[in-house]
């Protein structure tokens, strides 16, 4: 009798040590399929489609919400909450002021701007996550805008574009901040290898932008017209100029372009509204925000010799996410030297590169 005990003791034993090794496996045999950005630098046979940056970036801007501008959300009686509505006479006043401020004079007002505005207003903990991250990217966007002599408002296009994410890509294959076709790319000197995707570098696709926006413009002549131009590209706006060559403007020609192209200018006006009026709706930025630096205390280096940018942010006692963020352009992590490759560096660290 204890001899059959015994055995159905280990026979239950077994069972048990058996439900429990497959319960610990079978979340390891899902995260094999997962990337890991720091194992996948070092793969040399690493397939480019799978942008594991973007996956660095998510996980950088998805973090715990822990505040907003200084007030706890554990506490419900200390959320303010955003003011997502707006009425018709207060928002035409407010965006008649910003039209006579700006230099492409399209921010009017109309119904679907108002309910694309308010669209916005919903997604208020992400357009304060995009404040934070334009503090960094405006200043550069609005030098290059200015060195092309463009409207500083253009800007936006990039939060539409891409939410000033460097390294999304779109299921259209389109890439970076800009949100660049491969082809148009290569137009604008935008290059694209087993290293790095120049769509990604944020100065350089901004370049590209402005050189594109100010060809548009030379062409189209209108900047509601040129905005539908990026958006559907200059081909569609030219097959619907041609065929409506009574109507020049693009509210006359609303109904002939694609959805996504008549969502798109309305779109812009609503972003110019929101980033300047964000405060009057209680949209808080957090004080959380990738970049620990302002792009005027950034500056270019050469890569000269060989250097994988792991050990290199080691050697500069900087945090590896860090240095992925400000070059989010490379695709590996061991680049040769080479007169066409640059890293983005913090002057302080630039500094201690040369006493060295």
């Amino acid at each position: 009798m204890a001899t059959i005990k015994i055995r159905n003791i280990m026979f239950f034993m077994l069972i048990l040590k058996s439900l429990i090794v497959q319960s610990a496996s079978k979340p390891f045999l899902e995260q094999k399929n997962v990337i890991n950005f720091h194992k996948d630098v070092f793969d040399q046979k690493l397939d480019l489609n799978n942008i594991y940056i973007e996956k660095l970036w998510k996980k950088m801007l998805g973090g715990k919400k822990k505040s907003l501008s200084g007030k706890k959300l554990s506490h419900k009686k200390n959320i303010v909450l955003t003011n997502t509505n707006i009425d018709s006479e207060e928002l035409q006043l407010r965006l008649n002021f910003l039209n006579q401020r700006s230099q492409t004079k399209i921010l009017k007002y109309n119904s679907i701007v108002h309910a694309s505005v308010e669209s916005y207003l919903r997604m208020g903990k992400y357009i304060g996550r995009i404040i934070s991250l334009s503090e960094f990217y405006f200043p550069m966007f609005e030098e290059k805008l200015e060195n092309y002599r463009l409207p500083k408002e253009l800007k936006y296009l990039a939060i539409i574009e891409s939410n000033l994410n460097p390294v999304v890509t779109s299921k259209a294959g389109a890439q970076g901040i800009w949100q660049f076709m491969p082809e148009t790319g290569k137009i604008y000197d935008l290059n694209i290898n087993n290293i790095y995707d120049e769509r990604n570098d944020p100065v350089k696709s901004t370049e590209a932008a402005c050189r594109y926006l100010k060809f548009l413009y030379k062409k189209i002549g209108n900047w509601e017209l040129v905005l539908a131009a990026y958006n559907a590209g200059p081909g569609t706006v030219d097959k619907i100029l041609q065929h409506h060559q009574n109507r020049k403007d693009f509210w006359g020609l609303w109904e002939f372009f694609p959805k996504e192209t008549q969502n798109y200018v309305p779109k812009f006006i609503a972003i110019n509204y929101v980033m300047n009026y964000y405060k009057e709706h209680n949209i808080y930025t957090y004080r959380s925000s990738p970049y620990k630096y302002k792009y005027k205390e950034t500056a270019l280096i050469p890569i000269k010799e060989k250097i994988s940018l792991k050990f290199f942010a080691y050697s500069l006692n900087m945090p590896y996410q860090d240095l992925i963020l400000l070059n989010p352009q490379y695709l590996v992590d061991l680049i040769p030297p080479g007169n066409k490759f640059f890293l983005r560096l913090p002057k302080n660290k630039v500094f201690f590169l040369k006493k060295k």
